[in-house]
């Protein structure tokens, strides 16, 4: 671990092992009852290689036809790596008339998140049937900008038991840390303090829901640390409700590009908020 400073939202962070750990890695021929007590201890689950990382790619390059060649370094959207160039005129991220807000309701990427292996995945830690929730945002963050995911629990955002939904989060191309993947907080899905602390957290926005921007104030008031990969095309964390999370800033000109695919138990109630198909000024 090279010492350096990193940043979420602006904020900075050192990356140095007081703040920063490595995810356990899985993989999906382990026995499903191994899988599920690592999901039960961590509140996530890193699945190396659990997708063939040519149909993530086909995906990835995908949405990036939708956008001007010119988004893209030598025009190869397949890789994305940003020009340094802004599309103009367009729309906010996830907004109608915004690629990603066209993408997810495309066939194509309705076919990706659908597939027979995400549902796999998804029944294994259930350990029975699981449905598809339609609502699946896509998030795509342009280096520079000092925008990230705010340290956050997804049931803060999700009605029902905890037990009866999972997130499969998926980078879609490789996603080292200097990109700004996914972070988990260190035994945060038992810590039932953390939720409670916005009101005196900082806070960079007037959404209140998140906890807060700031990871390393997180860290130093809960003595935990973030836990990283260096995700590669094709993994897949699948984490619980409850855990907390959030990204950095990418460093990097490779743009990240995610999905997160969402499964409740078959048969356990469906919060009606998330029956529709994403857009980003949607409120949830």
């Amino acid at each position: 671990m090279n010492a350096r400073t990193l940043t979420s939202n602006g904020a900075p962070i050192p990356f140095t092992p007081q703040y920063f750990g490595a995810l356990r890695e899985s993989h999906t021929g382990l026995p499903a009852e191994t899988l599920r007590a690592r999901y039960a201890e961590d509140g996530y689950v890193l699945l190396k290689g659990a997708l063939a990382s040519e149909a993530v790619f086909d995906l990835r390059e995908a949405y990036f036809r939708l956008f001007d060649s010119s988004f893209f370094k030598d025009g190869d959207a397949r890789r994305g790596v940003f020009s340094g160039v802004e599309p103009k005129g367009m729309p906010g991220h996830g907004l109608a008339g915004h690629p990603a807000h066209t993408f997810v309701r495309s066939d194509v990427f309705r076919a990706f998140t659908g597939a027979a292996a995400m549902k796999t995945i998804a029944e294994t830690f259930f350990d029975g049937p699981a449905e598809l929730i339609r609502r699946t945002p896509l998030r795509h963050f342009i280096p520079g900008r000092k925008r990230s995911s705010r340290a956050h629990l997804d049931r803060t955002y999700i009605e029902g038991v905890a037990a009866d939904v999972v997130t499969i989060w998926v980078p879609l191309g490789d996603c080292p840390i200097d990109v700004g993947g996914l972070l988990y907080m260190d035994g945060s899905h038992e810590d039932t303090v953390l939720e409670n602390v916005r009101a005196s957290a900082p806070n960079d926005r007037t959404d209140m829901r998140p906890i807060t921007h700031d990871l390393k104030w997180l860290s130093d008031f809960s003595g935990r640390r973030w836990l990283y990969a260096d995700y590669a095309a094709g993994d897949v964390v699948v984490h619980s409700p409850a855990i907390v999370h959030a990204s950095l800033d990418g460093e990097s000109d490779l743009m990240r590009v995610s999905t997160d695919v969402r499964f409740r138990r078959a048969g356990s109630p469906s919060d009606p908020r998330w029956l529709n198909d994403w857009s980003a000024d949607d409120g949830y």
